[in-house]
């Protein structure tokens, strides 16, 4: 009798220490967070608005181009290298206008990326803490946890809480 109270005790206290753990896939959170879907929008309109600036620069380059080849064989030879090389030197203020605007995009996109992250581990660091977990993995797909019961899946929780959230601001 003796023997059965003290691993009922042993049960009792293994089971009191036990980590409380939990894991997101990211990639589902990341897909449909409000702030993540606003951030794609805002850079879609971005790159919408530089490529019309873009499309207005390069029509009256590409008219120069279509007059120069209808035209140069009644130019000197003189004047055909002077009009290649400012088509030239148009073309490459051009293209340097079109990487300036990717790379401002790109670096504008990796900038908001990195605050929802921040804001996003900042949030479930938080959450462990107020709901007791000990641990909280992110998934990406099936890469990273090989397996999770469902039960301990908090994804969709965590994405209701940061679009409430998000929807407040």
């Amino acid at each position: 009798m003796k023997k059965l109270l003290i691993i009922a005790v042993a049960i009792m206290l293994s089971s009191c220490n036990q980590s409380k753990v939990a894991y997101i896939d990211l990639e589902v959170l990341m897909k449909d967070y409000e702030a993540t879907k606003a951030l794609e929008l805002s850079l879609k309109e971005k790159q919408e608005l530089m490529a019309k600036e873009l499309d207005s620069l390069s029509a009256p380059f590409q008219l120069k181009v279509q007059q120069y080849y209808q035209n140069q064989q009644k130019m000197s030879a003189q004047k055909r290298a002077e009009v290649e090389q400012s088509l030239s030197q148009e073309q490459q203020f051009l293209q340097s206008k079109q990487s300036q605007a990717s790379q401002l995009l790109q670096e504008e996109n990796q900038e908001m990326s990195e605050v929802l992250t921040k804001r996003v581990d900042s949030f479930v660091a938080n959450y462990a803490k107020t709901k007791g977990f000990n641990m909280i993995l992110g998934t990406s797909g099936k890469g990273t946890v090989l397996y999770g019961d469902e039960a301990l899946n908090i994804t969709s929780e965590i994405l209701e809480i940061l679009n409430l959230d998000y929807s407040k601001k």
